[in-house]
């Protein structure tokens, strides 16, 4: 709802004005008056005005003068001018200055009423431009963010037409012949462990940086995350030549490394592209990030004729690794590790496939060594760690040598402590000691500790003569005898802090271990106690 001002030297007109129109039903609340520019000036000052309505001949100053006025202090304010002289020069001068509306007096009341259901509709007209004006602003980083992710994914067809339909749907200035340079950049590792959270500052952090350094290259269209780690730059209006834009992306690295704890590598052609050529484009350097295994911190160039690519290396001797395996022989097998892998870094044309099968390998004669050892493999490596450095194991050859020195560290460690079984033995009762309130059974115990239910108890059995469940019940009937002796708790709540939630089962097994039911046994007790 709005407010109006009316500013005239004549009380009796300003009356007059007030009366003539019903100004609830074309959207005006408060109607303002003020016989002089002076205490026109002071209204404003005390009220948000939208639309004033003001005489031009009055003494001292005129209405002329106020608008000036009204023009620097609030230039939101929708003016209407009355006068009862036609005078041209007044009505030029006073459209110069921004006056919506100019109007002869004495004004018939349908006519008033109409100019100024028209300043209404032209204030809130005004103020939807407006606050779409701030939102496009505001959105416009997200909004061109949003147009390269649409190309390069194909949500917008891969055709001039469509880019440019596209482009004028959202306001986006684009020209015809556009021709782009894209960039892709891969975060291969991070030097620290980071959150989700503080992942996603530093790549936008890396997105801001490179936007900055490409200005003495050509003004950047954009730099968009395609995918968790890797960046696509688009470069347009080219100022520097390919070898240049290289030399700035090796200083980028370089920050990178500096700055952003990081290793990344760069993947760019030395030719520019239509728009429309900008996914396919985008396929090639991706396809040559998979395929780039070797090094880090490179910028690498797509050839127009791509070397090369081999999905199988030469393998090392997996027999001695198996024995070393078997063996515990862990700087054995670290140093055959490393120089297989210091071997692959020279061979040409080594691919993320060729390591897929180095890993698949690799894990074959693990797990079988693991399983013969009665360790499952599959829930020794199920921590988070272990997924994500088998995940990224195909990436470089650095992530696969981080990848096999904890698989060799974990492997041999665990397998390790089983065979001074006295400590695993150990670790079993003490688990079974701490945790017989929960339903536990010899899987549940084995899964614990990565063993095959067999194999655990074997060893357990060989060192305490009982299997793993006759001393889980003698755990639980001692711990109940004790209970029943040295505290006045109801046998309920003794047999469920010991793992028996059905009352009966337990009293059952209870006399079977000791020849009392419960409440005999505390008796009993008590009986003894006393004498």
């Amino acid at each position: 709802m709005k407010q109006l001002l009316i500013v005239d030297d004549e009380p009796l007109a300003i009356r007059g004005i007030v009366n003539a129109v019903n100004w609830e039903s074309i959207g005006i609340t408060n109607v303002l008056t003020a016989v002089n520019a002076g205490q026109a000036k002071q209204l404003f000052g005390d009220h948000d005005i939208d639309i004033m309505l003001c005489d031009i001949e009055m003494p001292q100053e005129s209405g002329i003068d106020l608008l000036a006025w009204v023009r620097e202090h609030s230039p939101e304010t929708a003016s209407i001018f009355l006068t009862c002289h036609a005078d041209f020069s007044f009505a030029q001068k006073a459209i110069q200055l921004g006056s919506l509306d100019y109007l002869l007096k004495p004004i018939p009341p349908q006519e008033l009423e109409a100019v100024i259901r028209k300043a209404v509709n032209h204030i809130t007209a005004e103020h939807a431009i407006k606050l779409h004006s701030e939102s496009w602003v505001k959105h416009h980083p997200l909004f061109i963010e949003r147009f390269w992710l649409d190309i390069v994914n194909r949500a917008i067809p891969s055709n001039p037409i469509s880019i440019q339909a596209a482009a004028r749907e959202r306001n986006i200035e684009l020209p015809i012949d556009m021709k782009v340079m894209p960039i892709l950049i891969h975060v291969r590792r991070w030097h620290k462990s980071l959150s989700l959270r503080d992942e996603k500052i530093l790549e936008y952090a890396l997105m801001n940086t490179l936007q900055e350094m490409v200005q003495g290259v050509g003004r950047s269209a954009g730099v968009v995350p395609v995918e968790r780690g890797r960046l696509l730059a688009i470069l347009t209006e080219l100022t520097m030549d390919a070898p240049a834009t290289l030399n700035l992306m090796k200083t980028y690295i370089d920050s990178c490394q500096k700055f952003f704890y990081c290793d990344i590598s760069c993947y760019m052609s030395e030719e520019i592209v239509s728009l429309h050529e900008l996914p396919e484009q985008k396929r090639r350097l991706e396809e040559l990030q998979r395929d780039h295994v070797t090094s880090d911190n490179e910028v690498l160039l797509l050839q127009r004729k791509t070397a090369a690519v081999s999905s199988s290396i030469a393998r090392p001797n997996m027999k001695r690794w198996r024995i070393h395996f078997e063996e515990g022989n862990r700087l054995k097998l670290l140093q055959e590790v490393n120089e297989h892998l210091n071997a692959l870094r020279s061979t040409p044309g080594v691919s993320s496939e060729a390591l897929h099968q180095f890993v698949q390998d690799t894990l074959q004669i693990a797990y079988s060594v693991l399983y013969d050892k009665g360790i499952q493999a599959h829930q020794l490596f199920q921590d988070r760690s272990s997924l994500e450095l088998l995940e990224r194991a195909t990436i470089s050859l650095t992530d696969l040598r981080l990848w096999m020195e904890h698989l060799i560290d974990k492997a041999l460690g665990y397998a390790a402590d089983l065979e001074a079984s006295g400590t695993i033995v150990d670790k079993v009762k003490a688990f079974i000691s701490k945790n017989m309130k929960e339903d536990l059974n010899r899987e549940s115990i084995a899964a614990s500790f990565f063993l095959h239910p067999d194999y655990l108890n074997r060893i357990f059995k060989k060192e305490m003569s009982l299997s793993m469940t006759e001393f889980l019940h003698q755990e639980r009937m001692n711990a109940a005898m004790e209970l029943l002796t040295e505290t006045e708790q109801p046998i309920t709540v003794i047999a469920s802090n010991i793992g028996y939630a059905n009352l009966s089962h337990f009293a059952r097994n209870f006399r079977k271990h000791t020849g009392y039911n419960p409440n005999e046994y505390r008796q009993k007790s008590v009986r003894e106690s006393q004498t």
